[in-house]
C-alpha cells in the first residue's frame, strides 16, 4: 500500500492496549512501516483536550446537577462517559487531582484496510455524509460530522535520528527528522506527503531509470488520486537513553562522536562514562554525520562506524581515529529530564524537560544516570495502571439509597451557599426534616433524622498511615460479603450478584459463594517508569501503622500546566463481564494455622525476613509478609479454580482474571477472591456464572484439588523450596499452578499447591 495522504499514516492499536504496558502514554510502538512512534500524553489527544475545555467552561456557571451537565457535553461530542464516581474520588486522592470530574471512554476508531484511514465520511450521490457512528451522532446533534483526527491518538517519531535510503561508498547520511523533512520540502515534493519519512534523494526507478509513479485510483470518497512519484523510506535508529524516573532522550550522535574521539585520543580518561554528554559540544558547528556498517557485522556494535564529513572526526587519520559504537552500552550520561511524549505538534522544535533527581528524591540535587537501551527492549517502559470494580456509592459507603440521595443533594446545596455546615443543618434540615425529604423526593420511613445527622456530621478519618488502596479494595469486599443479593437498577447498572446455597461440604470452608451475573471493570493508567517497574511497598509496624513507600516517582500521563487545577477528565477503558466470588471462613483459616505448626516452618523464610524496599520485587515480598500464609492459600486456590474452569467449561485462563481480597489487617480483614471475565473475552454470556450452581461448583473444586495433587514436574515441583521470580513460589510451576500473566494480579507469585492438598497440612486435605 502506498501512503499518499497524511491521514493514511496511521497505526491500529487496540483500545485496551492504550492504557497498558504495551502502548500507554510514553511507550514506543513499532508501526507496520517499520518506524517507531512515541505515544503522546493525554492532553495531546484532541477528544480529551476538547472535552476537558468544555467541562472547564461548564464549571464557570455550573448547572444544578453538574454531572448531568457533563453527560450532555459528552453526548454532544459523541463520547461515552465511564460512570464510576467511586473511582473518580479515588483518583482525586491518589493523583491529587481535586478537580477531576469524570472518566471518558476511549473511542473505537477502526481503520480501513485499503486506505489505512478511518471511514469517517462517505460520498452518496455526490454528497458527503457521515459514515462513522461518532460522525453520525455529531451530525445528528450539531449538524456537522466533525473530524476523525479529533478522536485519534497522537504520537511523535522517536528516536528522531534517521538514516538515508541512499548509500554513497557504503555510507548513509544520519540526520534528525526535521532536517530530512526540510530537505523533502526543498526538493519540491509538496504533492506527496513526507510520512512515513522518505528520502528525497532516493527516488524509486524502473529498469529504464525512470522514476516510478503511482497509478491513478478512486479513494473512499470517490475522489481521483494518484500519479505521485515514489521515494525510498528512511530507516530509524534504534538506540535511546532511558532514565529510572521515566525520562527519555535521544543520543546526539554529533556529541557522541566528539566524546568518543576525546576518549580515543586520551583527552578524557578511559573510565569516563559520558556523564556530561548532554553539555558537551557537537563535533563541529555544522555536523554532517555519516553512518556505515561492515558487511559481515560480526563484531556487533564494533562494526558500526560514524564520522563527520564536515570536520573529519572519525575519518581515520592519526588525530581523528575511526569511531565505532563499541562499548556504547557503558554510556551513562546524567539525565537532562527530557519528556518527548509531551512535544506539542504545533511547536515540535521545543522539547519539554524538567529537573531530574537521583532516585526521584527532590531534595537530592544529584541527577539520575541514564542508560542505553534498544527501542524494543522490555525495560524501556513500565506502565502503572489501576483497575476498579464498579460498586454503587451507597453500597461502598454503607448507605441506603435514600440516604445517599439526600447526602448528594446536601453536597450540591452546600457548594452554593456561604453558610457553615452547622448553620445549614440548623436552618434547612433540623427545623423541618420531613419537608426537606419531600423537597428532595425522598419517601423512605427508615431514614430518620438521627441516621442523617450521623452521616452528615461524620468526621472523616484523616489518619495518614491508612492504606487507601486497601480501603478501596475493602469497599468491594464488603459489598459482596455484607449483601446476599443485589441487582443494579437505573443509575446503578453494572453490578448484579446473589448468594448460592452452600451444602455441608462447601460451608465447612466458605462463608459464601456468589454468582456475579454482571460486573463492570474500569481500567486507567496512573503513570509510567523506565528501567524498572514502579512498586508500592506497604510496611506494617508492630502497632499496625502502615508506612507506604514507592520505588520511583514515575511520569504522569498528562502534561497541562496547573494540572491539579485544570484536569477535569481522564481516559479510561470500561469492560463488562461476569464472575464467581468466594469468601473463605476466617475462623476455619485461623484454626487451620493453629493446628498445623508445620506450616510456619514451611513459610518462615517469607514471613520472618526483613524486606529491603530498594530491592526489585519488594512489593510482592512485603505483601506476602503482611498477609502471611493466608496469601498462599487464597492465591493458590484462585489459580487452581481458573485452571479447572479451563477444563470444565472451556474458558482459557487468558480470558479470566482474578481479584484478590486478602488482608490480615484486623480493621480490614479480607479472605476472598473474585474470578471474572473481562475485556471482550469469551465468557460474558453466562457461561462462568452457570458454573456457580452448588452441585457444579463443588464438583469443579473437587476435580481441581485432585488435579493439584500431581504435576508433570514432580517430584521436583512438589519438593521445591523456592522457584519462580524472586523464589516466591514453592510447589507451583507452569505445569500445575501458573496461569496467563494477564489473568494474575500478582505476576504468578505467592503460590503453593501443597497448602491446598498436602496430606499433612493441606487446607482441603479432607
Amino acid at each position: 500500500m502506498n501512503i499518499l495522504q497524511a491521514h493514511q499514516y496511521n497505526q491500529g492499536i487496540g483500545k485496551y492496549k492504550l492504557l497498558s504496558s504495551t502502548a500507554g502514554v510514553g511507550s514506543i510502538i513499532t508501526t507496520k512501516f517499520g518506524t517507531y512512534i512515541l505515544i503522546s500524553d493525554i492532553n495531546k489527544w484532541q477528544f480529551v483536550n476538547i472535552f476537558n475545555n468544555r467541562i472547564k467552561i461548564l464549571l464557570q456557571s455550573p448547572p444544578k446537577d453538574i454531572y448531568d451537565g457533563i453527560k450532555r457535553e459528552a453526548k454532544n461530542l459523541g463520547l461515552t462517559l465511564v460512570d464510576d464516581k467511586r473511582f473518580v474520588k479515588f483518583i482525586q486522592h491518589e493523583k491529587e487531582l481535586n478537580n477531576l470530574e469524570c472518566l471518558v471512554a476511549i473511542p473505537q476508531m477502526a481503520l480501513n484496510e485499503m486506505f489505512n484511514s478511518v471511514n469517517w465520511t462517505k460520498k452518496v450521490h455526490g454528497r458527503t455524509e457521515p459514515a462513522h457512528p461518532i460522525a453520525m451522532k455529531l451530525n445528528e446533534i450539531n449538524g456537522n460530522s466533525g473530524k476523525a483526527e479529533d478522536y485519534q491518538i497522537q504520537g511523535t517519531h522517536f528516536p528522531k535520528w534517521f538514516l538515508g535510503a541512499k548509500k554513497v561508498n557504503g555510507k548513509q547520511d544520519l540526520k534528525q527528522i526535521d532536517e530530512w523533512k526540510a530537505e523533502w520540502i526543498k526538493k519540491g515534493n509538496a504533492k506527496s506527503t513526507f510520512s512515513p519519512p522518505r528520502d528525497a534523494n532516493a527516488p524509486i526507478k524502473d529498469a529504464d531509470g525512470n522514476q516510478i509513479r503511482t497509478k491513478s485510483y478512486t479513494d473512499s470518497n470517490n475522489e481521483q488520486r494518484g500519479n505521485i512519484p515514489l521515494f525510498k523510506e528512511l530507516s530509524q535508529t534504534n538506540l535511546i537513553l532511558i532514565c529510572p524516573n521515566g525520562h527519555l532522550s535521544d543520543i546526539s550522535w554529533s556529541k557522541y562522536l566528539n566524546w568518543k574521539t576525546q576518549k580515543e585520543t586520551f583527552q578524557l580518561p578511559r573510565e569516563d562514562s559520558g556523564e556530561n554528554l548532554f553539555t558537551l559540544e557537537s563535533c563541529c558547528s555544522n555536523p554532517n554525520i555519516k553512518w556505515s556498517e561492515s558487511t559481515t557485522k560480526s563484531e556487533g556494535y564494533g562494526s558500526v562506524y560514524i564520522e563527520c564529513s564536515s570536520c573529519g572526526l572519525g575519518s581515520g587519520s592519526s588525530d581523528k581515529p575511526k569511531i565505532t559504537l563499541e562499548g556504547i552500552n557503558s554510556l551513562k550520561p546524567k539525565c537532562p529530564g527530557h519528556k518527548p511524549w509531551e512535544i506539542d505538534p504545533k511547536n515540535p522544535e521545543y522539547l519539554p524537560f524538567e529537573k531530574c533527581h537521583k532516585n526521584g528524591d527532590k531534595e537530592n540535587n544529584e541527577r539520575e544516570e541514564m542508560s542505553v537501551a534498544l527501542v524494543t527492549a522490555n525495560n524501556t517502559y513500565y506502565a502503572n495502571g489501576f483497575s476498579s470494580l464498579f460498586i454503587p456509592m451507597h453500597l461502598a459507603e454503607n448507605m441506603s439509597q435514600a440516604l445517599k440521595k439526600v447526602m448528594d443533594a446536601i453536597d450540591i446545596n452546600l457548594s452554593k451557599t456561604t453558610k457553615t455546615k452547622e448553620k445549614y443543618w440548623e436552618k434547612n434540615i433540623e427545623d423541618d426534616f420531613e419537608d426537606f425529604l419531600r423537597e428532595n423526593d425522598v419517601y423512605d420511613e427508615s431514614l430518620t433524622i438521627e441516621i442523617l445527622r450521623e452521616a452528615y456530621f461524620k468526621v472523616e478519618n484523616k489518619n495518614d498511615n491508612q492504606d487507601f488502596h486497601e480501603n478501596y479494595r475493602f469497599q468491594e469486599y464488603k459489598c459482596f460479603s455484607q449483601n446476599t443479593y443485589f441487582e443494579g437498577t437505573e443509575g446503578n447498572k453494572g453490578l448484579s450478584f446473589k448468594d448460592i446455597d452452600l451444602n455441608e461440604s462447601l460451608s465447612e470452608y466458605f462463608v459464601k459463594i456468589q454468582q456475579v451475573d454482571e460486573l463492570k471493570v474500569t481500567n486507567i493508567q496512573f503513570d509510567f517508569t523506565r528501567v524498572r517497574p514502579k512498586e508500592r511497598i506497604v510496611k506494617v509496624s508492630e502497632n499496625g501503622d502502615r508506612d507506604i513507600q514507592e520505588s520511583s516517582a514515575g511520569q504522569n500521563i498528562f502534561s497541562i500546566s496547573n494540572s491539579k487545577e485544570d484536569l477535569h477528565v481522564m481516559p479510561a477503558n470500561e469492560t463488562l463481564g461476569e464472575g464467581l466470588f468466594f469468601q473463605f471462613d476466617d475462623q476455619k483459616i485461623e484454626n487451620w494455622l493453629k493446628d498445623n505448626p508445620t506450616l510456619h516452618t514451611r513459610f518462615n523464610h517469607y514471613l520472618d525476613r526483613e524486606v529491603n524496599s530498594s530491592q526489585q520485587g519488594a512489593s510482592f515480598m512485603q505483601k506476602i509478609k503482611n498477609n502471611g500464609i493466608k496469601h498462599f492459600l487464597i492465591h493458590s486456590f484462585s489459580h487452581m479454580m481458573m485452571r479447572e474452569l479451563e477444563f470444565s467449561c472451556g474458558y482459557p485462563t487468558a480470558s479470566l482474571k482474578e481479584r484478590l481480597y486478602i488482608s490480615s489487617n484486623p480493621e480490614k480483614l479480607m479472605s476472598g477472591v473474585l474470578i471474572y471475565t473481562a475485556e471482550g473475552s469469551e465468557g460474558s454470556m453466562g457461561g462462568l456464572v452457570s458454573q456457580g450452581e452448588p452441585e457444579k461448583i463443588l464438583e469443579i473444586i473437587k476435580k481441581g484439588l485432585d488435579r493439584s495433587v500431581n504435576c508433570s514436574s514432580d517430584p521436583l515441583c512438589w519438593e521445591s523450596d523456592g522457584q519462580g521470580i524472586y523464589d516466591l513460589n514453592l510447589s507451583a510451576c507452569f505445569s500445575c499452578s501458573l496461569v496467563a500473566e494477564t489473568a494474575c494480579e500478582e505476576m504468578n507469585l505467592g503460590l503453593d499447591r501443597r497448602v491446598l492438598v498436602d496430606e499433612i497440612f493441606g487446607f482441603f486435605k479432607n
